[in-house]
């Protein structure tokens, strides 16, 4: 378990658009979006972390929008004390800073953004929150899967307003182990070193729901068992170890109302745009077109980071098991080429029995060994442990 806490961080209050934009019904919008687009910006701009921003557009209010990314534009973050921060431009509608920014908890903040095609769009000054520990992220089973909270509360009763986000990473492991390759310069077959292994793989998951609370209502500035995140029994991420980094941030009246306002639209219709544009206008405004809806809140504070571990071993009644669908074949020398060159195939281990009538490799498909193919990677990360 770990516990960061930045010394000052600017946060964007956006959320990606992929579940908002999914509709349940028809519905007819009598607002005529830009010809270019919406503006949607997604971005945090942290004291302890260098700062990315994501600026893409979205153009049509039907199930299939399509969200394009926005590059070639100037960023950056201002302070009413006269600090500018530029990110620059990172490609493919990211912008990021080179190092730490140097945030001033007693400031206020905007983002300043002129795209490609010189539009000008600039965020309200807002002022600096300071975000209370995390008290715990704890997790409970029952027959259905696995459920993860979040705890925490202000003694100063400052606070009221809380938003989380989180990031996932699980290890699972591909139906077979291949400890051999087939090389196609010299047509022979070799062991495998570590770092060619296919088996283990990492998969991550950054969360795209909206996930506020308020205690402004409760005798308390006390969050109980916040629900964070559901897993379903005998699915992947829980197979062999799992993790969660969650973060939470102290966030204003304003951005509260804001976010649940988006959060209401797409429960009850499936789209941020069933509402209408000026009540999801947030605090970013454009300075070439007064009349442009621009999609995100900003927020200034600090944010708190605690991540955990869940492990397969923990939950003993949980099954999940990737298993090859087919047995393994037993490839002989002079269809090595024929069988392993294109891929499809790979060998897994040298018949036990040789030397003997039928030499040879075991060999399945791409898909039952290598665990790349199920959407991971085999980078581990650097905060895994062996």
């Amino acid at each position: 378990m770990e516990r960061l806490k930045s010394t000052g961080l600017l946060y964007v209050l956006l959320i990606t658009l992929g579940p908002f934009i999914h509709c349940r019904e028809a519905y007819m919008s009598p607002y005529v979006p830009p010809s270019t687009g919406y503006l949607v910006v997604e971005s945090y701009i942290g004291g302890n972390v260098p700062v990315t921003c994501k600026l893409s557009r979205v153009a049509r209010l039907s199930a299939d929008s399509t969200m394009l990314p926005a590059p070639g534009a100037q960023v950056q973050v201002e302070g009413n004390d006269n600090s500018i921060y530029p990110l620059t431009d990172q490609g493919k509608g990211m912008y990021g800073s080179s190092g730490v920014l140097s945030l001033n908890p007693s400031a206020q903040y905007r983002l300043r953004i002129t795209t490609a095609t010189g539009g000008k769009y600039l965020s309200d000054y807002v002022p600096y929150k300071i975000t209370p520990a995390i008290d715990s992220i704890n997790w409970e089973s029952d027959p259905d899967g696995v459920r993860i909270f979040a705890n925490a509360h202000d003694d100063a009763a400052a606070t009221r307003y809380y938003m989380w986000s989180y990031d996932e990473t699980w290890e699972y492991r591909s139906g077979e182990e291949s400890m051999v390759y087939y090389d196609e310069t010299d047509h022979q077959i070799h062991q495998r070193d570590s770092s060619q292994q296919i088996y283990r793989c990492w998969r991550n998951y950054s969360s795209t729901s909206i996930l506020t609370f308020s205690t402004d209502k409760l005798s308390g500035d006390v969050v109980y068992e916040y629900p964070l995140r559901y897993i379903p029994i005998n699915s992947e991420p829980i197979s062999v170890l799992y993790s969660i980094l969650v973060r939470q941030y102290a966030v204003t009246r304003d951005g509260y109302e804001f976010l649940s306002l988006m959060r209401q639209n797409t429960e009850s219709k499936g789209t941020i745009f069933d509402a209408q544009p000026s009540e999801l206008s947030g605090n970013i405004h454009s300075l070439s077109n007064p009349g442009e809806t621009v999609i995100g809140y900003i927020s200034a504070g600090s944010v708190i980071q605690q991540r955990i571990f869940i492990a397969g071993y923990q939950l003993p009644y949980w099954r999940y098991v990737f298993s090859c669908l087919d047995m393994d074949s037993l490839v002989p020398p002079a269809k090595f080429a024929k069988t392993f060159t294109d891929g499809l195939y790979i060998p897994v281990m040298a018949n036990p029995r040789d030397p003997s009538p039928t030499p040879g490799y075991f060999a399945n498909l791409e898909g039952c060994i290598d665990c790349r193919l199920q959407g991971g990677s085999t980078f581990k990360p650097s905060f895994w442990p062996n």
